[in-house]
């Protein structure tokens, strides 16, 4: 019997006329043995294809899960495949180094080694294998392959599958390898083929994920949603962990890093960081029934930085090498479809904003707001940036929140886009926000005046419908109206939408601390503009008042409500997530927050439902309360 019959006897889930090919699979850092059906199906797919007689399937043999702590991720859909992502833990599997396959670029593998060499590293268990399946059995199979376990990346694997499967499908994955350690079942959805008429779609989105603050909840209820895939505008993990002793007070959240330090520097760090994170379950349940669609904010790097890789709260000075590891990581953990070149500078090792289609439904546009950014306006103390009166820095034409080319990206991209709705997946708040005459947060787009109403007149010029913000960063939640000038009845050009965090503190809590002088590494403020703010807001109750953060918060509201016209819905109590459903005829926000997060369970409620019609510019609320 010849190796071709001997393999399709080992394999009794295929059927006799599927051949094997070994090829060199140029995207995702994969270099793939492929099993698959029908002959002119492989013509597309394959091209070159080397025939492979010597690679037979691992079998999968021990217990589902282990020898993967971080379990399995899928992203960035697309109307033909995804990114799919694992980590093998490195002491039962010894995974590829760099120099056993010349790699440049870990995303582009130019691998200039023979067949036979690729042949001996999966005999030898130096990959894995994955199998893709529109049966969550495994019974029927679509596909297998083989891509290398990245010894000098952390033992992750990374495998772009875009090309190789069909639009508006539900398929299911996992990762054996060849002694026999099998992932738990991923699933992910296909995108609508492009220019598809889609009648509708529903997207989740989150931002702020503390581990040390709390337990994340909300993330175990999103899992549950029906949706095509989830947004996470950034904060995916905190380069600060803080003193152990204010960690949340939560013991099995803790977080020591390999440096001994209280924030990430090194590549161990920010590695701990990302390895810890997606050891939580709720976040593990997420990433296995949903593909994400991910982009940074500034804790992935350092709080509030900005261009030239400027960390302020560390150091006035641009720390270009810390920047290229939280880039390098951060590449390594997100299944983003983005270039990659490690030996690029920190401005361009990596490119994240990117754009997406749903068919004709919807454009989905994610920009970058931390690593082109200008400094903050009026100057880098706190008060500066935070509860701040303001500069004429702010409205200088010479100052950019996204750079010169993406910015000119994004416009372009707004102008060109041909979905029914325009979606902004945006990081920090666009409309305006003041406390008492002061601005509260110049990290926002208010220190970035003139950039956003280019935004706005791009919009307004171009007749732009259905222009919609998906905002994250400040820990509350928030509808909204974007407006050409921030005044009592100016032009609207569309609605901001801002999800609570999952866990960071909001602004409730963040009161609370600065009451009982506690530290805290996730507030939406810095805790110096938070006793300052708690210090204003004492002054508006008589001596004898029994202070407390919902007092104070109360206060907030209100003085919210009165300055900032254009904000109908503001919540920064809770924690939770939203999601987006789209129809031609409407776009319908529901937003969820859990009662607690100081505990692994958590009960979820109903905290707004809103609706933007088609055509219009109105937030119509269909249940809670306006501001």
């Amino acid at each position: 019997m010849d190796k071709k019959h001997e393999l399709q006897q080992t394999s009794n889930n295929y059927d006799k006329s599927r051949r094997t090919f070994l090829k060199y699979f140029l995207a995702g850092s994969a270099v793939m043995a492929l099993e698959t059906t029908g002959i002119s199906r492989l013509t597309t797919m394959v091209s070159p294809a080397v025939a492979a007689t010597a690679v037979e399937p691992y079998s999968a043999t021990q217990t589902i899960g282990k020898g993967f702590p971080q379990s399995i991720v899928s992203g960035d859909p697309t109307p033909t495949g995804a990114m799919l992502w694992t980590r093998v833990e490195p002491s039962l599997e010894t995974g590829l180094t760099n120099k056993e396959f010349t790699s440049e670029v870990i995303y582009w593998l130019e691998n200039n080694t023979n067949d036979a060499s690729l042949e001996e590293g999966i005999t030898q268990g130096k990959f894995i294998m994955f199998e893709i399946s529109k049966k969550a059995d495994f019974s029927e199979m679509e596909m297998r392959g083989f891509s290398p376990i990245w010894k000098d990346h952390d033992n992750v694997v990374r495998v772009d599958l875009d090309g190789q499967l069909a639009s508006q499908q539900t398929y299911y994955y996992r990762f054996i390898t060849k002694s026999g350690l099998v992932s738990k079942t991923g699933r992910f959805k296909t995108l609508p083929a492009e220019g598809a008429d889609v009648q509708s779609a529903s997207i989740g989105y989150v931002s702020c994920q503390d581990y040390t603050n709390g337990y994340f909840n909300a993330l175990g209820y999103m899992a549950d949603e029906e949706m095509d895939f989830f947004l996470h505008l950034g904060d995916y993990i905190y380069e600060s962990v803080g003193d152990a002793a204010y960690q949340g007070n939560l013991e099995d959240r803790q977080i020591k890093l390999p440096s001994g330090q209280g924030k990430a520097f090194t590549i161990e760090d920010y590695r701990k960081l990302y390895q810890t994170y997606r050891s939580d379950k709720d976040l593990q349940k997420l990433h296995e029934n949903h593909a994400m669609i991910g982009i940074w904010d500034d804790h992935e790097f350092a709080n509030d930085t900005y261009y030239p890789a400027v960390a302020p709260d560390d150091n006035p000075e641009s720390d270009p090498a810390r920047r290229l590891i939280a880039n390098q990581v951060w590449f390594e953990y997100i299944p983003a479809r983005v270039p990659y070149n490690p030996n690029g500078t920190f401005e361009d090792s990596v490119k994240i904003y990117r754009s997406i289609t749903v068919g004709n439904l919807a454009s989905i546009i994610l920009t970058d707001e931390r690593l082109y950014r200008s400094a903050h306006p009026c100057g880098q103390e706190t008060l500066d940036r935070y509860l701040a009166t303001g500069c004429e820095e702010i409205n200088l034409s010479s100052r950019t929140m996204l750079g010169e080319t993406q910015k000119e990206w994004f416009l372009n991209e707004l102008k060109n886009a041909n979905g029914t709705w325009k979606i902004w997946g945006n990081e920090v708040q666009v409309t305006q926000l003041k406390v008492l005459g002061n601005y509260l947060n110049l990290d926002a787009w208010d220190g970035y005046a003139y950039e956003r109403k280019q935004i706005a007149q791009t919009v307004l010029n171009n007749g732009i419908k259905n222009f919609l913000a998906l905002t994250g960063d400040f820990h509350t939640f928030e509808a909204s109206y974007m407006q050409n000038e921030y005044v009592l009845n100016g032009e609207k050009y569309g609605v901001e939408l801002m999800v609570g965090s999952v866990t960071s503190s909001n602004l409730r809590e963040t009161l609370r601390n600065s009451l009982n002088a506690v530290p805290d590494v996730s507030s939406p403020i810095p805790m110096d503009a938070a006793d300052e703010l708690v210090k204003i807001l004492k002054g508006k109750f008589s001596a004898g008042t029994t202070i407390t953060a919902e007092l104070l918060f109360k206060e907030l509201q209100n003085i919210v409500k009165v300055e900032n016209r254009w904000i109908d819905l503001f919540d920064s109590t809770t924690h939770g997530y939203a999601m987006l459903q789209l129809s031609k005829t409407k776009a319908k926000w529901t937003a969820y927050a859990v009662d607690n997060i100081e505990k692994p369970q958590a009960t979820k409620k109903l905290l707004w439902q809103c609706e933007v019609p088609n055509g219009e510019v109105k937030i119509n609320v269909l249940q809670g309360s306006l501001l």
